[in-house]
């Protein structure tokens, strides 16, 4: 183990001396870029992405926003901005050259106009434009150019419970045209309509989280009258906040409160079941994590928004701290972008992301803008070899995350990654060091049992062989033992009276 130790204590003075040129590199950054370590403290780290700019509707050239909400880009690359305040949706390229907005919206014989729209969403299958127009409660399904193709509006359905507002916020659609929509009074997941308009139900429920009083709760129901039943407070879920949609047609959802920590992010197969419970590849720790020692000062993240990259990531926009948390499709964590404050890469009020090619935007509701973040050459490096160990291509990601360490030594997503690495090409011994560095126990053990297992193999012989000498050796010594020819010295003392 000396030549690990060795390993482990260049590999640690690396780390310093790579985590201040971090640190240095960062500076450039408005915002501080941090990850987290082997214990899940906050450590610098270089930034993934850096801001580049921001736009705002006078930069666009269509008039100054007020309070956007929401963004999207269309399959046609264009990108379509739900501009609150102003009732409008705003239309402009990649480049933010203006195109057009939607503020009026024909339907049959009369004009239709926006109240307060949060949500826009384009059907690349169909390209027919979403939009939320939320305090008139209802959906707008309509063409580019403002004609109305159908309205989905609050359900009649005794299912949908009438004393609630409908109030739609989010919008999204699936393959078959199935539309489902986020209502923010509605806790039993997203409303639920098939191309027609029709009411089908609710999507994607939410967990009540098992705390100790729900689990009372629970326990005196069970020997409970009915009536001291009816009298104790029903335990609801809490409704998820946002939502997308990958081309498999799996729907992503984040949770925004801070009460709860069940079902902060979702993965939703077409029956509504989270199969995110079954990937066990990470940690499954979203936003930030408390620091240990001072919680109690800290709050927690409200995931406001999630989007999913061109490669699977997860960009998951955090409206408490102001931050982008970037996950690779296996949910381990690549990037933490961003922060509170005024400055260009911080937010005020953090409401939407979407993400192109290597560039992520982010919709500030009071700063009225729109920031742009490029990908950086760490970033670049780090999301190649993510992309190709998920890809199963383990052996092409090894130098790929060799060469993550030489711009960050504390990036324990490196070591975990050359770790696999090199367990899926059977250097079992090697693997083990990389491994205990990151204090990855159960990967350790199962590269153990590798190298033991290939130890055994390769010195079968030997051990056959050792253990036959042992063997003679054992009858060798009782053989002369019972004959007196081997005699402890204590026992001839005894022999002539001695003690």
């Amino acid at each position: 183990m000396s030549g690990l130790k060795k390993l482990i204590s260049l590999i640690s003075a690396a780390a310093i001396s790579i985590s201040v040129l971090a640190v240095n590199t960062s500076a450039l950054e408005t915002y501080d870029p941090y990850s987290y370590d082997r214990w899940g403290d906050a450590v610098a780290s270089q930034a993934g992405y850096t801001a580049e700019k921001y736009v705002d509707g006078n930069t666009i050239g269509c008039g100054a926003f007020n309070e956007p909400a929401d963004l999207f880009i269309s399959h046609d690359k264009l990108m379509y901005i739900a501009d609150k305040g102003n009732n409008r949706i705003v239309v402009t390229d990649l480049d933010f050259n203006f195109k057009k907005e939607l503020k009026e919206f024909k339907y049959k014989d009369e004009v239709l106009t926006l109240a307060k729209p949060t949500g826009v969403y384009v059907d690349q299958y169909t390209g027919y434009v979403y939009v939320c127009d939320t305090e008139n409660d209802r959906v707008i399904k309509c063409d580019t150019d403002g004609n109305v193709d159908r309205l989905f509006e609050k359900p009649t359905d005794a299912l949908y419970d009438q004393a609630l507002t409908y109030n739609p916020s989010k919008v999204l659609v699936d393959k078959a045209g199935n539309v489902y929509v986020v209502v923010k009074s509605q806790t039993k997941g997203a409303v639920m309509f098939n191309s027609q308009g029709d009411f089908l139900g609710f999507y994607g429920a939410n967990r009540v989280e098992q705390t100790a009083e729900v689990l009372a709760n629970a326990f005196w129901s069970l020997i409970s009258t009915e009536a001291q039943r009816e009298r104790t407070a029903k335990q609801t879920p809490i409704g998820f906040s946002n939502f997308d949609i990958d081309d498999e047609g799996f729907i992503f959802t984040v949770t925004e409160s801070q009460e709860t920590t069940t079902d902060l992010v979702k993965k939703l197969n077409p029956r509504g079941d989270n199969i995110l419970d079954s990937l066990g590849a990470a940690d499954m720790r979203f936003g930030d994590i408390p620091p240990a020692y001072y919680s109690i000062y800290s709050k927690n993240s409200s995931l406001t928004d999630i989007d999913l990259g061109p490669n699977g990531e997860l960009n998951i926009l955090d409206f408490q701290h102001g931050r982008v948390f970037q996950y690779d499709k296996e949910c381990w964590l690549l990037f933490i972008i961003g922060g509170k404050g005024n400055q260009l890469g911080l937010f005020e009020s953090a409401a939407a992301i979407e993400s192109y090619d290597n560039h992520l935007y982010v919709v500030d509701s009071i700063k009225d803008n729109i920031t742009i973040f490029t990908r950086t050459v760490f970033g670049e490096i780090v999301t190649e070899a993510a992309n190709l160990y998920n890809d199963g291509l383990y052996e092409e990601s090894l130098e790929p995350w060799k060469n993550v360490l030489k711009y960050d030594g504390n990036y324990r997503r490196a070591y975990i990654g050359i770790g696999n690495a090199l367990y899926n090409k059977y250097e079992y011994e090697e693997a083990m060091e990389y491994f205990e560095i990151s204090i990855s126990r159960d990967r350790y053990n199962r590269a153990f049992e590798g190298y033991r297992d290939i130890w055994l193999k390769e010195n079968y012989m030997k051990c056959i062989i050792v253990i036959v000498v042992l063997v003679i050796l054992s009858f060798v010594y009782k053989h002369f033992r019972k004959k007196g020819k081997i005699v402890y010295p204590w026992e001839n003392r005894r022999r002539k009276g001695g003690v």
